[in-house]
This record gives C-alpha cells, sequence and structure tokens, in this order.
C-alpha cells in the first residue's frame, strides 16, 4: 500500500466524507472565478483535489513523486485528468503554463516548501492555491495530540507548522497577492475521526466559529493571485 493510498484511509468512512466536504467547499469558491481552467495539482495522488475539480469541469495535471505516489488518483478516470511524476520542487513546465496551481496537504511534509511555493507561482499564470497547519488551536497542544494521533491514525507523522505571515510573505516575495484565507476546523481533526458524528461535528465547529474560533481554525486554504504591479523579488532557485 502507497503513502497515498494509506493517507487516503484516514478519511474512510461518513467523519472522513464529511472533513473532505469541508475542504472542497472551500477550494471550489476559491477557484471559482477561473471556471474550466486549466490546474496543476502538486503531490496529489490522494485525489481530494482530482474529484471536486474534475466534477466541475476543470482540465486537472496531478504531479506526484513516483508513480507509487499517484495513489488514489489510479482509481479515477476522467479525459480531463492527466498525471506526471517527478520532483515537487522542479517542475518541468514553461513559467505560467497554467491557470491555477494547487497543492494541498503536501507543505507540511515537504523539506524545502519555499522552493515548492516559488516553483507553484512560477507555473502559474493566475493564482496559486495552498494549504497549511498553522500554530494555532489544536496543534498548540503539540505531544498529547500527536500521541492521540498515533493511536487513531497509526502511521501518523510530524509536521510543520506555518505562521499567517511568513507564508503571504514568501507569496508576496514571489509576486503574488494573498487574498482570502480560509480555516477548516477549529478543533483539531483528530477529534472529528474520534467521535465518527458528522451532525455533532458540525454542530460543535458552528458554535465554535460562532465564538470567536474562527480565528483561529486550522489547517488554512490560502488563495494568492499574480500581481502584475509586483515582480517576483526574490524567486528562489529550484533544486538540481
Amino acid at each position: 500500500m502507497s503513502s497515498s493510498d494509506r493517507y487516503a484511509k484516514r478519511f474512510q468512512g461518513p467523519a472522513g466524507d464529511w472533513l473532505l466536504a469541508r475542504q472542497s467547499a472551500i477550494l471550489r469558491d476559491l477557484i471559482r472565478p477561473w471556471p474550466s481552467a486549466s490546474v496543476l495539482d502538486i503531490g496529489g495522488g490522494h485525489a481530494q483535489v482530482a474529484r471536486p475539480l474534475v466534477a466541475d469541469g476543470h482540465r486537472l495535471r496531478v504531479r506526484a513523486s513516483s508513480q507509487a505516489a499517484l495513489g488514489q488518483i489510479c482509481h479515477l478516470d476522467s479525459d480531463l485528468l492527466s498525471t506526471e511524476t517527478g520532483p515537487l520542487t522542479v517542475l518541468p513546465h514553461a513559467d505560467r503554463s497554467f491557470d491555477v496551481v494547487i497543492s494541498i496537504r503536501i507543505l507540511a511534509h515537504v523539506g524545502h516548501w519555499d522552493r515548492l511555493v516559488a516553483e507553484m507561482c512560477r507555473v502559474a499564470r493566475h493564482a496559486v492555491i495552498v494549504d497549511f497547519p498553522t500554530q494555532r488551536a489544536g496543534n498548540l497542544f503539540g505531544d498529547r495530540l500527536f500521541a492521540l494521533k498515533k493511536r487513531v491514525e497509526g502511521d501518523t507523522r510530524r509536521y510543520r507548522l506555518f505562521r499567517h505571515d511568513e507564508m503571504r510573505a514568501h507569496l508576496a516575495a514571489q509576486g503574488f497577492a494573498p487574498g482570502p484565507a480560509v480555516g477548516q476546523f477549529v478543533l483539531p481533526m483528530v477529534v472529528h475521526r474520534v467521535l465518527k458524528r458528522p451532525g455533532l461535528s458540525s454542530i460543535l465547529e458552528r458554535g465554535l466559529a460562532a465564538a470567536g474560533g474562527a480565528a483561529i481554525a486550522t489547517p488554512v486554504i490560502l488563495c494568492a493571485r499574480r500581481d502584475p504591479r509586483h515582480p517576483p523579488q526574490h524567486p528562489v532557485a529550484a533544486l538540481t
């Protein structure tokens, strides 16, 4: 079983469907300005991006680090979907090759996240969409949350947490103006997996968000548009 397949198992069942529905709703809203877009999905072997975007008529190309990492994508069949493999931080595409470039559930797990974002910006014509966990809410509980995740998920790994300002600054340095940033969950996702009650999870999330929790919701999905007034200041050289 590939890492993409193992990761996909975390989102099986009603609770997993509910978690992915929230993510898909945000993603669809952010990409709405570019209908029928050409989209490059970096590290999307989990198919979390592919399913909703192909259903909406976007032309999607998924890049994974290896054939095995394509994982769940291999189970999808669509004329709108194509795949490629190779390093995630070195893209074999010309500047501005795709309308939108997306990376979901990847930045926290790569060693050179800044190079990955720089390459995404280079090949994006209009916008990039990224998600990242923040140093907020449940993520601040560190070891206790990790122990719970380990019991529930089995193969969970530690991952990088980001600050909003560092991500926005890096995007701005690549000539992109950060726009909407939407936090997905106030409670850690592992709590919802343990509950296995999407109805209760919805009530809890709505209540906590209304009480001010929306400001600390994580992971965050952020959309940044290319800003023609501000060319890249410090483009990051690709790894060779």
